[in-house]
């Protein structure tokens, strides 16, 4: 017997495991999500084409799936290689709703998601590197401000003095 805790932690648990591994969710009819998982970008069309056979295999004919997987691939391959900039060991994970119109012979395939995943050393070097941007910025911005007070001071003397003058 599992106790209610357990179950709640491992119900909370499946959105996790949605996420990270591969893997097919039937959403309607001949419709389902396909996920690859984290992968390496150099292995997303191997990883797409597997998956995709593996939910329409007994829905689709083979040579339709590879066919469009195919044709899809070519599309994403443009998306993270010339769009996103990813290398081939950048990890990334492709979530796609797919449907099958039995009657087109067809594969239909949804906006993919590609989420890319950075190493934290490269997230520290970016940020790091924009707060020395913003630090010298604050830098410059704090000098031009006391540049201005100072000839604010010199006008207000001026002022004064003018005053004194033509009062006096």
């Amino acid at each position: 017997m599992h106790s209610e805790e357990e179950i709640a932690r491992d119900e909370a648990r499946v959105e996790e495991y949605r996420q990270i591994y591969t893997g097919v969710t039937l959403k309607a009819a001949r419709t389902v999500e396909l996920r690859t998982g984290i992968i390496p970008a150099a292995r997303f069309a191997d990883k797409l084409r597997r998956v995709a056979l593996a939910a329409f295999k007994g829905y689709a004919p083979r040579d339709v799936i590879i066919r469009d997987v195919s044709e899809f691939n070519k599309r994403l391959y443009d998306v993270i290689v010339n769009k996103m900039g990813c290398a081939k060991g950048d990890l990334i994970r492709i979530t796609v709703d797919v449907s099958y119109d039995e009657e087109g012979q067809r594969l239909v395939f949804g906006e993919p998601k590609i989420d890319r995943f950075v190493p934290e050393s490269e997230v520290k070097a970016a940020y790091e590197a924009k707060i020395k941007e913003l630090e010298a910025e604050l830098e410059k911005l704090r000098r031009e401000l006391e540049e201005e007070r100072g000839k604010r001071e010199s006008l207000r003397k001026r002022l004064e003095e003018l005053l004194r003058e033509l009062g006096g």
